[in-house]
C-alpha cells in the first residue's frame, strides 16, 4: 500500500520569463509524495501550460486515479494508467525516488551514474534587441546561452546580432517557440549560422510538418544550421515523423511523462542518429534533478529552472557548469526511523 500526498506552490520568480506565447511573474507547481512504511519517494512537475495543463489540472489528474496509486504500483503500470504529461512525470520521479530508498540506494546509482556538472544554458529571455544585448553582456561569462526569440523579420535579425555580439565568447542556440513562418526561417537561418549559433530549436508550429512546403523550409534551413525539435516531439510516437526534417530532440519530462518514458526516447533517438538535447519547464529542483540525470551524456542541456526561483538548492561551479543535485534534494529518497 502506499499513501499519496499532493501539494500546488506558486512562488515567485526573481525576474520576468517572457517567451514568445507569454510573460510570467509567478511559477506554479506540482508537488508528491509516496510514501511506504517508513520510505517516500517526492517528485514534481509545473505542466506544459500551450496544452493547457496547470499544476491545479496536473493534481486533479492523479486526484482521479487516487486508489489505483494507493493500491500500489510501480513505473511499468504507471505508464498504462495515466498518459503523457506532467501527472505522471511527477509521479514517475516519486516512484523512483521511493524505489531508492527502499534499496538503500540512489536514483543514480540504480541508473549506472556518477553524475558530473553539466554546461546548462541560461535563458536570454525575449525583449527589445537592447535589453537582450545587455543581458548576454551579464551572462556572456555563462557556457551555453539559449536566446528566445518570436517577432517580425527585422527584428529577430537584429536580436541575433546583438546577442551574438555582446557575448562573442558563449556557446548560444535559439528557441523559437514555434513562433515564425516558413520565410522567417529562410531569412534567418543563414544570419544564425553566420553569427555562430550551434542549434535553432523549434523554429515553426508543432504539426507543421505534415504539410509539404513546410517539410522543405525545414530541410532548407538544416543546410544552414542544425534544427532540434521541441513542441513537435512530446513522446516516442513522434520521433520516426521527424527523422529527415530535425537533427535533434529536445527531451522534458514534463512532455514525455517522466524519466522511464525520457530514457526510452533518448535512447532511441540516439540509436536513429539524433542529437539530444534534455530540456525542462521553469520548475524547482525536485523536478529537475531528474532531468539532470538524463542530461548525462547529452548534446546539450537546458535546466536552468530552479535559478529562477530564489533559495533553491542548486549550484554552479566556477567556470559557470550546473553541478549535480544532491541526493538529498531528489535521488535517495527519505527514510524514517522506525518509531
Amino acid at each position: 500500500m502506499l499513501r499519496l500526498t499532493l501539494s500546488v506552490a506558486t512562488p515567485k520568480l526573481v525576474r520576468p520569463f517572457v517567451i514568445a506565447t507569454g510573460a510570467r511573474t509567478h511559477q506554479p507547481y506540482l508537488s508528491v509524495r509516496l510514501t511506504s512504511g517508513p520510505h517516500s519517494g517526492r517528485g514534481a512537475a509545473t505542466g506544459i501550460a500551450y496544452l493547457g495543463a496547470s499544476p491545479e489540472r496536473l493534481r486533479d489528474e492523479i486526484e482521479a486515479v487516487r486508489t489505483q496509486i494507493e493500491s500500489g504500483i510501480d513505473r511499468q503500470a504507471l505508464l498504462q494508467l495515466l498518459p503523457a504529461g506532467g501527472a505522471r512525470a511527477a509521479l514517475d520521479g516519486a516512484l523512483w525516488e521511493l524505489e531508492a530508498a527502499q534499496s538503500g540506494s540512489t536514483v543514480a546509482a540504480r541508473l549506472g551514474l556518477d553524475p558530473v556538472p553539466i554546461a546548462s544554458a541560461y535563458t536570454i529571455v525575449l525583449d527589445t534587441p537592447e535589453a537582450m544585448a545587455a543581458q548576454a553582456r551579464l551572462d556572456g561569462w555563462r557556457p551555453l546561452l539559449k536566446v528566445k526569440l518570436g517577432g517580425s523579420p527585422d527584428e529577430e535579425e537584429t536580436r541575433l546580432r546583438a546577442v551574438a555580439l555582446s557575448a562573442p565568447k558563449a556557446r548560444k542556440v535559439i528557441d523559437a517557440n514555434a513562433a515564425w513562418t516558413a520565410e522567417q526561417l529562410a531569412r534567418l537561418a543563414p544570419v544564425a549560422a553566420a553569427c555562430g549559433y550551434e542549434l535553432l530549436e523549434q523554429p515553426l508550429p508543432a504539426g507543421s510538418e505534415s504539410r509539404a512546403e513546410m517539410r522543405q523550409s525545414l530541410v532548407d534551413a538544416s543546410h544552414h544550421i542544425p534544427l532540434c525539435a521541441d513542441e513537435s516531439l512530446q513522446t516516442l510516437a513522434d520521433l520516426d515523423s521527424l527523422l529527415g526534417l530535425y537533427q535533434a530532440v529536445n527531451i522534458k519530462l514534463d512532455k514525455c511523462g517522466g524519466l522511464t518514458s525520457a530514457l526510452s526516447i533518448r535512447d532511441e533517438a540516439r540509436e536513429k542518429g539524433l542529437s539530444i538535447f534534455v530540456g525542462c519547464m521553469l520548475a524547482p529542483a525536485l523536478a529537475i534533478a531528474p532531468a539532470h540525470l538524463l542530461a548525462q551524456g547529452a548534446d546539450y542541456a537546458d535546466l536552468d529552472g530552479p535559478f529562477w526561483f530564489d533559495g533553491e538548492p542548486v549550484r554552479l561551479t566556477q567556470d559557470g557548469l550546473f553541478a549535480p543535485i544532491n541526493p538529498a534534494v531528489w535521488g535517495a529518497g527519505e527514510t524514517r526511523a522506525n518509531d
